[in-house]
Order: C-alpha cells, then structure tokens, then sequence
C-alpha cells in the first residue's frame, strides 16, 4: 500500500472513521505527511469527534475547517451573541433551533441565528381560530399539533401547517380525537407532546388517570393506546418502540424504564433504577431528549450528529416524612440502551446492576426543570445550577480523554431516597456559563436561551 499514489492512500483514508484515520496515519511517515496536508482528513476527524456532521456546502473543506475552529472555540470560551424575544401568552416550545410561543389564538416563532455558521435569525407567526392546551410543532414536516379541550371538555388533536395555521394537507383526518372527557370541575389537564417522523403521541394527566395515544398523524391510523396510572411520561426511542417510565408506590419493584412496541412487533423491555429506600416512596419521573433528528439543512457547513442521542430521566422522591424531596437526573446515551436490548443473554428485564453503574451518570441537582422546559439537544444538557449560573454537559464519547470526566461518583450517600448509594461513571465533560437572573434554561443545537424571572423574556444566547 505504501507504493500507491498519494491521491490513492488519501482516498483510503477518507472511508475510515476518525479513529482509524489517526491510527492509519501513525503507520509510515509517508501517511502521516498525507494526513497533515489533507484539510478534509483534518475536517472529518474534528467532525466526528465534536459530534457533527458534514452539511456539504459550497465552502471548501479548508474553509469549513476554520469555520468549525472558530464554533468551537465560540463554545469553549461561551463568546455568544444575545437576542431579546418577549413572551406572547403563557406556553412556549423549543425544538431545535425554533423557539415558539403561543397567546391570544397567535404563534410566534424564532429561528435561531448562530453568527459563525453563517445562519440568520427568521421570524414567523401563525394563527389559529381556536384556544390551545398544549402543542408542538416539526419544522421539517412544516406540522404544528395543537392540543384543545373543547366546550364539552373532550381532548382532541389538530394537526396544523406549521406556515398557515390551516389544517395539513397530508393529514386524512386533520382532528384526532382521544376520547377522553376531563371533568369541568376538575384540574386542568397536562400534557405531553412528542413528534418522531410519521408518528405524534400524546400523553394526557388528568389527575385520575395517565392516558398514552400514538397515531400515523398522516393516515390518523392509532397505533397504541396505553391507559396506565403507573406511567409518568414517555419519549420516542425510535420508529419502532417507545420508552416509557413507570412506578407503583407499595410494590417491590424499583421504578423502572419500559421498552413498548409502538405497534406490537418489537419486543416489551423493561430497565430497572435502582431500589428504592422506603416501600411507600412515591416517585415523579419525566423524560427528557431531542425529538426526532432533523435533517440537514440547505446552506449549513456543519450540524449536530443524530447517530446517538442523550436521554434524561428528572427523579422527584416525596414522602410525608421528607423535610425536603430529594431530586436527581439519571443521564444516559440511547446506544447504552439498544446494546442492552441486542444482547440475547439479558432477557426481559434489565436490572439496574448490569446497565445503570456503568451506562449511565446520576446527578443530585438542587431542583429540577419544569416539564416544558427543553434542557436536552444531541448528546449534550443543560442545567441550571442557579439563578445566574448553569453548566452544560456533554456525553460524546469521543471526547478528547484529557477533557472527559471519568471517575465514579456516589450520590444519595444518606439513603433519602434510594437504598443503597448510588454508583454511575459514565464519562462525560461540562462548560461552567454565567448568565443573567434567570427561571430556566433550555439549550439549543446553537446556544442556549433563559427565561427571565417574570417569564416574560427569553434571552436567546447563540453563538
């Protein structure tokens, strides 16, 4: 091989991953020269291990490299550039790079800008001839869902153009219906929202009962229907199966991680956390991760990889003896939980020893975010520390070594809410950020964006 042309070994080079490029390139001197002079070998191996991927631009590969060199260095140092958005109404969503806001039957939504990829900020808004529960929204698909509870208090679904407020044309039936009916004399309702491809599901809390509905939002075709006061909240792992968490406070079993089949052909699964200290612990649990990848977008040098992605799981204990309840965030990568799935010798039931002290990283954190609050892109989160700090955590595994956190932490030492301490070492690194007064903290593929005290202004921070 050493005896092939230059051009050629290159060529060799750029269908190996990163890893296999640097080794290659310790082989002769004659590689290693190849792989200096090559700034689409340097581009490719700075991609993968920042966790990005190529976004085929015109720019050349040497311009692209810079420009990537100049993102990260913008992260590293947190150098952003900040935009002021008032709040119109009292519900907002984040996904991706848009932020959106809903009041007064009107959506306004925010693209993003990030100064060094070279992508402008956009607005836009929508309107709607009806009040708004709940909603979310793929810019991709250009499909806003909104959730309405209606007159007679039955919960239904519209499936929207995102641009026009006016029914989907995709949709067969742009109004799904839940068949349920929440009490006029009751709590409002809360929901959840997740949007995967060909796939919307909703979940309904309304205070008795959990509701769980997943449909084709294109043929309205309901695909599962789940009516379980065990489950907490739910997330897509992909276009097959759903993770669900669950807990039944006076069982023995631990809370746990369900694997469900979104139509009945991939087998049920279920990861147990870990024991909990008292019988009677009650347990709030909610999901938290990136909706379905997006796909490239046109005139980007470079965009967040979707090959794995980040979920965490925030875990409230309560009991009437607690001065305080004990709140955690289990954080682990979706690859953790498919290799357990593929390995035959595991079974139905993955316990907490063999998965959680090596896959996953448990944080004791003073409080956690409220359930809209969209703290999870890619494989990185934010936290919110306190009112004028947060720390970003980043879980990519190729990470350079020197600049990864590795060693094993024990939290809940005092058994206030599990019954033994707990162990978890997966490895990751975090970037300290000061910011102004703030309610909350969300994060973006381009930056971060805090919500003021009043939650009445978002201060966009893209870098």
């Amino acid at each position: 091989m050493d005896s092939l042309p230059p051009e050629l070994i290159e060529a060799v080079f750029h269908v190996l991953d990163a890893r296999h490029i640097v080794r290659l390139a310790t082989v002769s001197r004659k590689f290693h020269g190849i792989f200096q002079r090559s700034s689409a070998l340097q581009y490719k191996i700075q991609l993968e291990r920042d966790g990005l991927r190529d976004g085929n631009t015109p720019p050349s590969a040497a311009a692209r490299l810079e420009i990537l060199n100049t993102y990260r260095a913008a992260w590293a140092n947190f150098q952003p550039v900040s935009t002021i958005v008032k709040m119109e109404g009292n519900l907002w969503e984040l996904v991706g790079n848009v932020l959106a806001t809903y009041g007064t039957e009107t959506f306004s939504f925010n693209r993003v800008s990030s100064p060094t990829k070279g992508i402008p900020s956009v607005t836009w808004s929508t309107k709607v001839p009806f009040t708004v529960a709940d909603f979310s929204f793929d810019v991709s698909q250009d499909l806003l869902l909104a959730v309405e509870v209606n007159g007679e208090s039955n919960v239904s679904v519209r499936l929207l153009s995102l641009e026009t407020g006016r029914p989907h044309s995709l949709a067969k039936d742009p109004c799904l219906s839940t068949g349920v009916c929440i009490p006029t004399t009751g709590f409002p309702p809360s929901f959840q929202i997740r949007i995967f491809g060909e796939y919307v599901g909703v979940m309904l809390d309304d205070i008795e009962t959990m509701f769980l509905f997943v449909w084709k939002w294109k043929s309205g075709t309901l695909k599962k229907h789940i009516s379980d006061d065990a489950m907490t909240s739910f997330a897509f792992l992909n276009d097959r199966m759903l993770l669900v968490t669950a807990h039944t406070p006076l069982w023995t079993s631990p809370p746990e991680l369900r694997v469900v089949g979104i139509e009945g052909d991939a087998p049920d699964m279920c990861f147990h956390l870990p024991d909990l200290a008292l019988q009677e612990t009650e347990v709030d649990m909610m999901i938290q991760t990136e909706p379905e990848p997006c796909p490239e977008q046109p005139n980007v040098p470079f965009s967040t990889s979707h090959t794995d992605r980040l979920f965490v799981v925030s875990l409230r204990g309560w009991e009437s003896g607690y001065a305080t309840e004990p709140t955690f965030m289990l954080c682990f990568l979706l690859s953790t939980l498919v290799n357990h799935m593929e390995n035959p010798e595991i079974g139905r039931i993955c316990r907490w020893d063999t998965w959680g002290p090596t896959g996953t990283r448990m944080l004791r954190v003073p409080r956690l975010p409220e359930p809209w609050v969209c703290f999870v892109y890619g494989q990185r989160c934010v936290l919110h520390t306190s009112r004028t700090r947060c720390k970003i955590l980043d879980f990519n595994p190729l990470s350079p070594s020197q600049e990864r956190y590795t060693y094993e932490k024990i939290v809940d030492k005092k058994h206030r809410m599990f019954l033994n301490s707990v162990k978890t070492s997966l490895h990751f690194t975090y970037l300290d950020v000061d910011i102004t007064p703030s309610e909350a903290v969300m994060l973006t593929e381009d930056g971060i964006i805090t919500v003021s005290p009043e939650e009445d202004i978002f201060t966009i921070l893209s870098v």
